[in-house]
Formats: C-alpha cells, sequence, structure tokens
C-alpha cells in the first residue's frame, strides 16, 4: 500500500533554508554549484508514454461495446487511376486496398456505430491506423454523415475518435470533399440537436481528419502521446528550409497552445471521462434555496496539491497527490488601519495571495459534482493551470458549464506562491467555445473571475487580443440562458469582462476588486509617471471606487458574498448565492434575458449630467430676466 501524501502547513514568508533542503547541512550556495541540466518544458514531450494507435482503438471498441452499423460500405471502384512504380512493376489503387485488407483484417479504415459509457449511449464514428494509416477518402467520409445522420435521428451524442494521416491520396479531389461533407455534416447535428459532440484523437491525426471533423467539435479530447497537425513535420520542413524540433506537434504543444481541450492518461479515463460528461443531467428546473452542505469544518486554510512532473490526469480522482499543503486563509486587508492601507492590502493580495479562493477549489466544493475540461502540468517547482478553465458541473441536479480565470502556482517545500491569470488571446477563443457548446446543450453558465487583466505582451496583441476579448464579451452577453457571474478576485480591465457579462446576476466576494484597468497602470495613466509612487497608487485605488460595496451602489453587483477565513463558509454562501442568481432567471426567454440586462445597464450619468446643464440653463434665464 503507497504511504499517503505529506502533509505541510504554509507560512505567509518564504521557507528557512533548513525546511526546503532539510538537516544535512546543505545551503543554497552549495546546490547553485552542482551541474544543471536545463530543463525545458519540451523535456516532458520526451519522458511521454508511447502510443500503439491501432491498440488504443480497438481497446476503445471493445470497452464501449461498439455495435457496429452498415459495415458492408466499402470502394469498389478505380476511378482517379492514380499509380506508383515499385521496381518492375506497378502499383495500383486496388493493389494498395487488397494489402491493407490482409494486414489489418478489415475492408476500410472507418467505421461506427452504437457504443456504451458506463450506461450512456452514443453514436461512435472510429478511423483506424491499421487501414491505410487511416485516410480517408469516400467511404470513410460517407461514414461519418451516417454517423452524424443516426446520432441526429435517435437522439444521442456524437463521439468520433480515432488515427488519420490526412486525405486518401488515391481519390484526389473525391477524397478532398470529404472534408467539405464532414465538416457539413457535424455541423448539421449541431444546429439540430442539443447533444454533445466529442472528437478524441488517438495516435497520429493529421490533414484532412484535423480540418474537418475535428476542429468543430464542441470538446477535443487527446490520448496521452498522440501528435496533431494538418501538414506534417517533413512537409514543414520542406516549406521552411528547416529543422522542425521534435514535440511541437504532439497533443500535450497542442494542449499548451489550446488546440486541444483535455488530455487524457488512457483508453480507461477516456471511456470514463466520456460517461461522466454524458451523465451530466440537461434537465432544466428551479433549484432548492435551502443549504444542502454538510456540516462545515473549523478550517482556516485550504488545501494546494503537487503530484509528480508531467501533464496530470484529467479527472480528479485519477490525479496522482505526494504532497498536500495547507495554505492559509487570512485576510490582511481586516488589519490594516485606514480604509486605503486595507484596499492596498486586498489588492496585494490578489496578485499574490495563494490562500485566496480560486476557480478549481470552487468548482470542487461548491458544485455537487464537476468534470474538468482542461488539466494542470507539473513542471519543476510550478504547477501551471491554463489562464482560463472550464468544467461541465452540477448543482442540485441541474447541469452548468462553469467557466473561470484560473492562477498558476510556485511549490518549493511549505512555500506556496501564486502566480496570477492573464489570459491570452487563446484563452479567450477557448471560453468562447465552451460558451458555445453551452448555448448548443442548452446549459446555465457560472462565470467565475479572477484576473488584473489580460496578457499584456507584444505577442498577444499580434495573434489579436483585442478581437479574442470582444468575441469573448459579445457571446458572454448573449447567452441565450441564465448566466451567473462571481467576481472572486479581481475584475481587471477588457480582461476581466470578457468573463463577466453585467446586468443580469452578479456576486462578488467582499475581498474582490473592480477596475478599468490595473490600479499600477490607472495611476501611470493619471500621473503621466512611467514608475508611480506607492501614495499615487493608493489614492488613484481608494478614489476609483473599485470594492465591492461601491459596484454594488453603482448597480452592478447584486450580491456580496464574504470571504471567511473558513473557506467552507464562503463555498455555503456562495452555493446559496448562484442558486437564488440562477432561479431569478429559470424560465425567462433569451429576448427577456436580454432586455433586462440591457435595461440594468443603461447609462446612469448621462441622465444627471442633462439635468444638471438644464437647470443651469433655467438658472441662467431667470438671472436674465432678474436683471
Amino acid at each position: 500500500m503507497a504511504a499517503p501524501p505529506e502533509k505541510h502547513h504554509a507560512s505567509d514568508t518564504d521557507p528557512d533554508v533548513d525546511d526546503v533542503y532539510g538537516e544535512g547541512g546543505v545551503t543554497r550556495d552549495l546546490l547553485d554549484r552542482r551541474p544543471v541540466v536545463p530543463r525545458t518544458v519540451a523535456s516532458l514531450y520526451e519522458s511521454r508514454p508511447g502510443l500503439n494507435p491501432t491498440q488504443a482503438i480497438a481497446t476503445f471498441v471493445e470497452s464501449i461495446s461498439l455495435q457496429e452499423r452498415y459495415g458492408h460500405l466499402r470502394v469498389v471502384d478505380d476511378l482517379i487511376g492514380l499509380q506508383r512504380r515499385v521496381g518492375d512493376t506497378i502499383e495500383r489503387y486496388t493493389d494498395k486496398l487488397r494489402n491493407a485488407e490482409a494486414r489489418s483484417g478489415t475492408n476500410e479504415s472507418a467505421r461506427f456505430g452504437i457504443g456504451d459509457f458506463g450506461g450512456q449511449r452514443a453514436v461512435v464514428y472510429v478511423v483506424d491506423w491499421a487501414f491505410f494509416a487511416g485516410s480517408l477518402g469516400e467511404v470513410a467520409g460517407e461514414k461519418f454523415v451516417q454517423a452524424a445522420e443516426l446520432a441526429e435521428r435517435e437522439g444521442l451524442p456524437l463521439i468520433s475518435m480515432g488515427a488519420s494521416s490526412g486525405v486518401r491520396q488515391h481519390e484526389n479531389v473525391l477524397g478532398l470533399v470529404q472534408m467539405q461533407r464532414m465538416a457539413a455534416a457535424a455541423n448539421k447535428f449541431q444546429h439540430t440537436t442539443n447533444r454533445p459532440y466529442i472528437s478524441v484523437l488517438a495516435g497520429q491525426v493529421w490533414g484532412g481528419m484535423s480540418a474537418s471533423a475535428v476542429p468543430v467539435a464542441d470538446l477535443i479530447v487527446a490520448l496521452e502521446g498522440t501528435d496533431y497537425g494538418f501538414a506534417g513535420r517533413r512537409v514543414i520542413e520542406t516549406f521552411e528550409g528547416r529543422e522542425v524540433p521534435r514535440g511541437l506537434q504532439s497533443a500535450e504543444a497542442n494542449y499548451l497552445d489550446r488546440n486541444v481541450d483535455v488530455l487524457v492518461k488512457g483508453v480507461e479515463e477516456l471511456v470514463e471521462f466520456i460517461g461522466q460528461v454524458l451523465s451530466s443531467g440537461r434537465i432544466s428546473h428551479r433549484l432548492r434555496e435551502e443549504e444542502t452542505l454538510e456540516e462545515l469544518a473549523d478550517s482556516g486554510s485550504r488545501e494546494v496539491s503537487a503530484g509528480p512532473e508531467g501533464f496530470s490526469a484529467a479527472l480528479w480522482g485519477r490525479q496522482e497527490v505526494d504532497q498536500r499543503i495547507d495554505v492559509p486563509r487570512a485576510r490582511r486587508d481586516r488589519t490594516s488601519g485606514s480604509p486605503r492601507e486595507a484596499l492596498m492590502a486586498r489588492y496585494n493580495e490578489i496578485a499574490a495571495g495563494a490562500g485566496r479562493l480560486d476557480t478549481e477549489f470552487l468548482l470542487r466544493h461548491v458544485f455537487d459534482s464537476a468534470v474538468p475540461f482542461y488539466n494542470h502540468v507539473r513542471f519543476e517547482d510550478e504547477k501551471a493551470y491554463p489562464s482560463i478553465v472550464a468544467a461541465l458541473a452540477t448543482l442540485g441536479g441541474q447541469s452548468f458549464v462553469v467557466i473561470g480565470d484560473q492562477p498558476s502556482y510556485t511549490i518549493s517545500g511549505a512555500y506556496v506562491g501564486k502566480r496570477p491569470a492573464n489570459p491570452s488571446p487563446e484563452d479567450f477563443e477557448y471560453a468562447v467555445r465552451m460558451m458555445t457548446a453551452a448555448e448548443r446543450w442548452e446549459l446555465p453558465i457560472v462565470f467565475f473571475t479572477d484576473t488584473l487583466g489580460a496578457m499584456p505582451s507584444m505577442a498577444a496583441e499580434r495573434r489579436g487580443q483585442s478581437r479574442a476579448i470582444a468575441q469573448s464579451i459579445k457571446r458572454a452577453a448573449s447567452h441565450p440562458f441564465p448566466t451567473v457571474s462571481v467576481i472572486t478576485g479581481a475584475m481587471g480591465s477588457g480582461g476581466g469582462l470578457a468573463t463577466t457579462p453585467f446586468g443580469r446576476e452578479t456576486i462578488m466576494f467582499d475581498s474582490a476588486l473592480g477596475f478599468v484597468s490595473e490600479p499600477r497602470s490607472t495611476a501611470t495613466i493619471l500621473y503621466n509617471e512611467s514608475n508611480p509612487s506607492l501614495e499615487q497608487v493608493g489614492m488613484t485605488l481608494e478614489t476609483m471606487k473599485a470594492s465591492a460595496l461601491d459596484l454594488k451602489a453603482q448597480g452592478l453587483v447584486d450580491t456580496i458574498v464574504h470571504d471567511a477565513d473558513n473557506p467552507l463558509a464562503t463555498v455555503r454562501e456562495l452555493r446559496s448565492a448562484i442558486v437564488k442568481g440562477y432561479n431569478a432567471q429559470h424560465g425567462l426567454n433569451p429576448r427577456r434575458l436580454r432586455r433586462q440586462a440591457d435595461d440594468r445597464l443603461r447609462p446612469r450619468t448621462l441622465g444627471k449630467l442633462a439635468s444638471a446643464e438644464e437647470k443651469a440653463a433655467d438658472d441662467g434665464d431667470g438671472s436674465d430676466q432678474q436683471g
């Protein structure tokens, strides 16, 4: 039996040397003189497990007891006639097909049918690398179209899974147009049903498959060890005239670039993951407002865990934990003297306080269950998350899509440091895709916002930061089902507004702040100084009306939740507020939801200004008459 993970209690300061490196007299200076092997994130790809796509697909098909449909479809005519010379003989398409059939024992690369995921039925389309390297032709395209139509008729989810080298060269444009047919079939399924479409990458996924059926899915899942892209490495090297570093087209690299949503460790986790997604209820109903949480434990901290290096399993129950650290939830703004000092303490804690409650903590504790649509990666001392994460969560039998900012952490011994979330264009695009899935699945959304602002880099600007933020704001504000916005930390600038649609139901922690730009940036603008003083930043923060009470007085916040020293007390109050906010919107049609938001966000200063001008004009007229 494995030993339980270590349990540490974090302090508010860096640990002593002995706390980190033991009592053997080894100091940081000595460690710094040892030979150091340069580490990069690419090294994680080199140590990843190998993946045999044929074996993985066979295990998957067996695990879900796939009942195949229309297996007799096959190529019967060579309309193109593409040939190649092999020694003294000419190899034709029909020769390739016969050889592929003899090696694989099947007559095509694709098949489909109905599978079972822990009691949840779904239509499953599979592409197998064992036949002709999983290449796509007319038969494979037709099978995907028929699979989507079957899922539509039966009212079932659609799952595509497998490995593919791309469009089959021997069918030329006849094969190429299957990309159009598959993308159109997926689009039709998504517009005529509210059932999920999940695409799974298993092994090698290139060319036609990577640019048709895969990226249009609601959710893109990859088995660890997969490679994924449109153009293969050799094609890119030929075009660019230089070597492509290994690992840049791995599923892991694609995950970091947000081209893949979730990584799973193997087929067993994959089947469980899909089953949990499909089993989350779709019933829309009002929630009971009485408290259902268990009695609260006496706690003044929250737990941060650390596992081995590499990418975590997707499902929380499958993640390895080597170390658990209790981080105190001690609000420094309560012990500060003046209001300005309290605001500055609150601001500094939002930026760097590892004890604050983050999106993952709230997902685990506010909701009855949750399926995360993200992973984290442990690399040396860093536990890194995407800046925006999402999950499918349930509360009182009602499903919600939850989207929120998520910080990352530095973990060294008992010390936990925080790196706040600064979303990039790819993060906002991910959020938009999750909102789109929520709309398709007819689910309400809960937003958790905690960011000082979007990534302020030139690279992000060049990748379309403004456009990505605007698209996220538009999608969030126009969601046709209830939304609840929760400001848990900072609602900073447009990057924060992108996941905080105001006007419906907005909840704010009393320890949170909202501002048009990060206060140091605002002070820089106000004082025209690149490095504003602490006094200037403090005065800016104090007078910009950024607290929860200020935003409530301005009509932007509906409910203020007390961020207590006991995190579970905060969870109880927040859960109740989310239930009330959801119930207030339940049953309202999209037009009513949007009109209510528009009415609540009408200008407040405009009317006051007009009244002041009219009064001044009246006073002027009166004085003229008296004169």
